[in-house]
């Protein structure tokens, strides 16, 4: 039976033996919901740390990676291991090492590289909560990565800054499609292209919350609600320096 941490934003919920993470794990993102709030009421999200066999009780899908599951009107979860399995290390280990070959680094621990994609899925909670999904999978990454970053941006700079090395880290992978097109088409990637969208999404993110702090993220909102129809003028109108951002891709701008 999970036993439970009450808290007004991130009341959180774990497996037995988890509750110094999950302690842990949840005045980060409470911390993250604090720099968020200025912008528009973040309702609570719950914090879930899971044993691989609890994990099972709840998803397929493998057991270590973070996830989330929201809906608005019926609740917001985000989901995260006690501990990562030696697996998920091994693969993340071959993927950047093949990065810093190429003339990057690692920035530090790889627990730490994936305790920031519990604060990226904790962020596309939020932006589900803001009305902010899309439904076009490359865009609901990106502004993921653009809440988190914010977030971090005003609570930890140095974490801030870690979050950017692994970004710029993963930005050094040479994917075989680069298309946004084909992010929609190939969901199931090898994990270095995944990451190589990751670091360049969170890269032009950095970029932006550097220049104009939260103004993306405040357009956007006026524009919402977020439809294929006329989301990409949406987002250009929110930010035009999205257009050297799609170039990247190979997308055309107009």
């Amino acid at each position: 039976m999970l036993k439970r941490l009450p808290h007004p934003h991130v009341p959180a919920e774990h497996s037995p033996g988890g509750r110094r993470r999950a302690v842990e794990l949840q005045r980060f993102l409470a911390r993250l919901h604090d720099a968020l709030e200025p912008v528009r009421p973040v309702p609570p999200v719950t914090l879930f740390v899971l044993d691989e066999h609890d994990w099972r009780r709840f998803t397929r899908l493998p057991y270590g990676y973070p996830f989330q599951r929201s809906k608005p009107g019926e609740g917001y979860g985000v989901f995260a291991p006690l501990r990562y399995p030696e697996r998920l290390l091994e693969r993340l280990t071959h993927v950047f090492a093949e990065a810093a070959r190429r003339g990057g680094r690692l920035p530090g621990p790889l627990a730490v590289f994936l305790d920031l994609m519990i604060a990226h899925e904790y962020a596309h909670a939020v932006a589900v909560a803001w009305g902010l999904r899309a439904r076009v999978r490359w865009v609901d990454e990106f502004l993921a990565n653009y809440l988190y970053m914010l977030a971090l941006h005003r609570t930890d700079r140095e974490l801030y800054a870690q979050a950017r090395a692994w970004a710029e880290l993963a930005s050094r992978l040479e994917p075989q499609r680069r298309s946004l097109g084909g992010f929609e088409r190939y969901p199931r990637r090898p994990l270095g292209e995944q990451l190589w969208f990751q670091g360049v999404f969170t890269l032009e993110a950095a970029r932006m919350i550097e220049e104009n702090g939260d103004r993306f993220v405040r357009r956007l909102l006026e524009a919402a609600p977020l439809t294929r129809r006329d989301l990409h003028r949406k987002l250009l109108a929110a930010e035009p320096g999205l257009k050297a951002f799609f170039r990247v891709f190979g997308e055309k701008v107009t």
